[in-house]
């Protein structure tokens, strides 16, 4: 998996937005961040709980990392080299549900029939 990739898999998800920048690209909810990606070199970071990082970390210390962190959120590095993107498409769409209107997050699982 690679950078263009994870933009890839971002758009499946409603709503979002994304910014391109000069090496990167930020992937938003309405203006609220919730990922981004450096192009050169294939690592992204992804909003998550303290405890969601700390089991995601343990699952594979060498695909993720800690990033940074807040009172509330917690930051997971990901080496998209080493990434299954189907875990990747799982904690991506876990920080889109942090950041996302509960109205919105409903109606994706309306769709999904969940």
């Amino acid at each position: 998996m690679d950078a263009v990739a994870f933009v890839d898999l971002s758009e499946r998800l409603p709503d979002i937005v994304l910014k391109e920048y000069r090496h990167w690209t930020s992937i938003t909810f309405r203006g609220r961040g919730f990922a981004w990606v450096d192009h050169q070199e294939d690592t992204a970071m992804v909003k998550s709980t303290h405890a969601e990082r700390e089991a995601i970390i343990g699952s594979d210390p060498e695909t993720f990392s800690a990033g940074w962190a807040s009172r509330s959120t917690a930051w997971v590095g990901i080496e998209l080299s080493r990434a299954d993107p189907a875990e990747v498409l799982e904690i991506m769409t876990d920080a889109w549900r942090m950041t996302a209107t509960k109205k919105a997050v409903a109606a994706y699982d309306e769709e999904l029939g969940l």
